[in-house]
């Protein structure tokens, strides 16, 4: 479980574009040892699976449909198969979006159609997860549920999360990158995680205040 943070228009949405091959980039860029460019989209597509910061479907899908699209990388192309219907109702579920299979798609709340989103993205199975503020309109209750699902996965993939509450951040991820202007700063862990250098990267001044074991932050105009 990675966290990507940084200011606004820190290079953050770029760098997840990048990686998920829907931007041109220059230099190297390898998954499993091998260079992204020799990889073909459809085996690109298998691997990682990416949720944009801003993901609009404005055709009338019903919910459930929306979340089976994500098991098309796994089918032959012109039909989807009962496991796929099965991993789909499994990743509604999953993401406490079941009861909305039949509403449309564009009739649901701001969060519900993110959770729909998660779910489809989800239900790529990839190995590699790349989400761009996923948790963006969703109530903290679905938060905490989603994070726990993160923790269940993250033995067996590798998630990397856009997101801009610290604290949230800092209590649930484990590694951290942090931009700044365009350029990747830092590449920390929670124990390597300095007020200094935060306060560097986001124009504020932080601080770090622990209780009962857990780590809190507050913020402050410098």
């Amino acid at each position: 479980m990675v966290g990507v943070l940084g200011n606004n228009g820190s290079g953050k949405s770029t760098f997840l574009n990048v990686l998920s091959g829907q931007m041109d980039f220059a230099g190297d860029y390898k998954v499993g040892g091998r260079k992204f460019q020799e990889i073909s989209h459809t085996e690109s597509a298998r691997q990682i699976g990416f949720l944009p910061q801003e993901a609009a479907l404005n055709m009338p899908f019903d919910a459930f449909y929306v979340v089976l699209t994500g098991r098309f990388i796994h089918s032959d192309g012109r039909i989807y198969s009962e496991q796929d219907v099965s991993q789909t109702e499994k990743a509604m579920k999953r993401f406490d979006v079941y009861h909305l299979k039949d509403r449309l798609f564009n009739a649901l709340s701001g969060g519900e159609k993110q959770r729909v989103l998660l779910a489809r993205v989800m239900n790529m199975d990839t190995e590699i997860f790349l989400l761009d503020e996923p948790f963006s309109g969703i109530d903290i209750l679905h938060q905490i549920r989603i994070v726990d699902i993160f923790r269940q996965l993250r033995m067996e993939k590798i998630i990397m999360v856009v997101i801009h509450d610290l604290s949230f951040a800092i209590h649930h991820f484990s590694r951290f990158l942090f931009f700044r202007d365009g350029l990747l700063l830092y590449d920390m862990s929670r124990d390597e995680l300095d007020p200094q250098k935060l306060s560097d990267i986001f124009g504020v001044r932080v601080g770090f205040v622990e209780q009962d074991k857990r780590m809190f932050v507050y913020t402050e105009e410098i």
